[in-house]
Parts: C-alpha cells; structure tokens; sequence
C-alpha cells in the first residue's frame, strides 16, 4: 500500500513535468518519490524473495534497499537546495550534479561492500538487518550509506520547515518534512546499530517507523493534489452560474474550446470565457451608458469633444480602480450582471458603474478576481431565489 501511493505521487509528479517544463527541482522529487516508493516495495516479501531468486544472491534486495534509500536523500537534497538558492542556474545545476556525484560513489561503496562479505542464506529483510547491523561488516555495509542519509535528510527537513508556510503548497511542504523527519529517526537508529548494539528501539520497531515516515512523506506529496482537486470542483460550482448567463450572451466566445481536460486546466479555462465575455459585455454597456449620457445638451457636448471612441478597444489594466472595497466592486459587477438577465439587459447597461470597476484591486490575481465576482453573483441568485420563495 505504501509503495502504491509512493508511486502515484511518483506518477503525478512525471505528469506534472510532461504537461510543464521540465525542471532539476521536479526531476530530483521524482527521483526521490521514486526512490522511497522502491524501499517500500523491495521489503515487501515477495518481490523480495522473486528479485533475490531472479539475481541469483541471496538479499541484494536490501543492499539495493540501502542504494534506493541512498537516491531518496539525494534527489530530496537537491530539491530542496535547488527551492532554497537564489544562485545562478548554472550554479545550482553544478551544486546538483555534486551532490548526485557523492551519492553515486556511496551507493557504488555499500554495493562493493555488500558484494565482499559474501552470500548468506535467504532470510526476511528484517532478520537480514538482526543479524548484520552492528556485526564485523556492519561497519562497511551500513555505517557510511546511513550517515551519508542522516546528514542529507537533516538538510531537508530544515530546510523544509524553514519554507513552510500557509499556503498550499506549504502545508504540503511542513507534512513532506515530518516524513523526513521520521526516517531521520529510522536512520538514526540503523546508524547507532552499526556502531553497536543499542537497546533504545528494535528492528521490528525502526521498520514500522520507517514504514509510517513513508506513508507521511507520500501523504505530503499527495496532499497538493488532493487539495487542488477538491478546489477546482469548488470553483467549478462557484464559476458555473456566471458562465451560464454570459455565455448565453455571448456563445461564440466559446467557439473552439475543448471542454475536457485536467480539472485544473478546466477551471483555467471556464475563468477565460468569462474574462472574455465580462468584456464583451462591459465595452457594449459602456456604450449604451454613454449614448445615454449624450442626450443632454451638457453630455452631449461633452460626448462630441471626447476624443475616445466607446468602440474602440480599450486596456481595463490602464484604467484606474474605483475607490471602494474589492467586496463591493466584485458585487457592483455581479449585480450588474444579474440585473441584466433577459429582458432587462438594456436596462441594467444605463446603470453600467463604468469599465474601470472590471480591473482586479492591487491584491487580487485575475483568477482570484473573476472568482470573487462569480462567488458574489452565486450569493445574489440565492439570495433572490430565497426571497422569491
């Protein structure tokens, strides 16, 4: 089960990368993922009773256990690095290819030293690791893997505290760093067993604390996922009536969009339309708005000195924000909108409040802008559907 979810998270981190760019910070959590999802599977029984049979020597599975453990620290200590340096890219890239360099000769030593003690007879991982660690060869086979370990892992997990935050992202990050602060433990306990014997934890113990420190670090690699999947079904819900109304008004902005997709990219796309239409509809009532004005001797004159044409194209990112609460100009423009269904569209386009209440407040992304609009027009149509009721 831990390997399975160490391989999804593993399988979404190398979607992520195909669908994006390519990056040394998503191919070293790959590495990692990957590498921790094979310790897992590699003490799982059978498999590793089938690649001991399929190699022909008895418990390499654990000496490559020891090199998958070996890559984890690695690719997370490049990760991490990669995230915390404001270097030079090719810097960066440099330090990276050090630090895999040094991971490579420890795992080519523990394989050597795997290799000069010799075959023993068949036994499960953890009877392996009784009878190994702290023993003559224990020095060579375990002690320099699981310090090298030690000290990476001590380098993400603070690191990975240091970065943590509120955000979404940053919680996934603080949970990523207990896991790694758990095989630290696990780690510790290996390395202490290799210089003697200890009675402070047993094998049994250590491996299902390795156990669940891989579960926690799967968890925090799934949790951004998980969160951004149940967000983007949220604000599907919230977008959808806005984008109703305005497609109606507006269907061939929608001409040649494929609605299926990644439900990320879904959501990206339904707030487009909506930016589109919004504008659309903004430039037309603007319009109106001002050939009303015009009817007056005053308006008119001032309308025939204008030198701007109301059809023209123009940049609502020049104009300047209307001095009110966003709360307020995100509801202006839904109720705009709302009153502005069906027949009382020309109607509610004198009342148009003007282009410049359609450009985001300072604070606000364009996703986080057209969102906030679609959640106040949801609250309007509840709330009259209430009233009508």
């Amino acid at each position: 089960m831990i390997a399975g979810l160490l391989g999804l998270a593993t399988g979404l981190r190398i979607g992520w990368a195909l669908v994006n760019k390519q990056s040394l910070v998503s191919s070293a959590m790959i590495l990692a993922l990957g590498s921790l999802g094979t310790v897992a599977a590699l003490n799982w029984q059978p498999l590793t009773l089938l690649i001991d049979t399929a190699l022909h020597w008895p418990n390499i599975a654990v000496a490559l256990s020891q090199v998958a453990l070996i890559s984890c620290a690695a690719g997370s200590c490049v990760m991490i690095t990669t995230v915390a340096s404001d270097r030079k890219p090719v810097t960066i890239r440099r330090i990276a290819i050090a630090q895999y360099l040094v991971a490579l000769a420890i795992a080519v030593g523990t394989m050597v030293g795997f290799f000069v003690s010799g075959q023993e007879p068949e036994m499960a991982p953890q009877e392996y690791l009784r009878r190994n660690l702290g023993s003559a060869g224990g020095w060579s086979a375990w002690l320099l893997p699981m310090l090298y370990v030690l000290l990476a892992l001590t380098l993400v997990a603070w690191a990975g505290v240091r970065h943590s935050n509120r955000t979404r992202r940053g919680r996934a990050l603080f949970v990523f760093s207990i896991g790694i602060v758990l095989i630290i433990l696990a780690s510790a306990f290996f390395l202490l067993r290799a210089l003697g014997n200890t009675d402070l934890l047993g094998v049994g113990s250590a491996a299902t604390l390795l156990g669940c420190a891989m579960l926690v670090v799967a968890g925090g690699s799934l949790l951004p996922s998980i969160e951004d999947w149940f967000g983007a079904r949220r604000e599907l819900r919230t977008v959808s009536p806005l984008l109703a109304e305005l497609s109606a008004r507006h269907p061939d902005v929608g001409i040649g969009v494929r609605p299926r997709g990644p439900l990320l990219f879904r959501v990206a796309e339904q707030m487009s339309l909506i930016s589109d239409s919004l504008y659309l509809e903004a430039t037309a009532a603007e319009t109106v708005r001002r050939r009303v004005q015009a009817h007056g001797s005053a308006a008119r004159q001032l309308a025939d000195d204008h030198d701007d044409d109301p059809d023209e194209f123009v940049d609502i990112a020049e104009l300047e924000g209307p001095p009110v609460p966003a709360t307020e100009q995100a509801r202006g423009i839904a109720q705009w909108i709302y009153d502005g269904r069906g027949a009382d569209r020309d109607a509610a386009n004198r009342e148009f409040p003007g282009l410049n209440w359609l450009r985001q407040p300072p604070t606000f992304s364009d996703r986080e802008w057209i969102l906030a609009i679609a959640e106040q027009y949801c609250d309007l149509e509840r709330t009259h559907g209430a009233t009508a009721r």
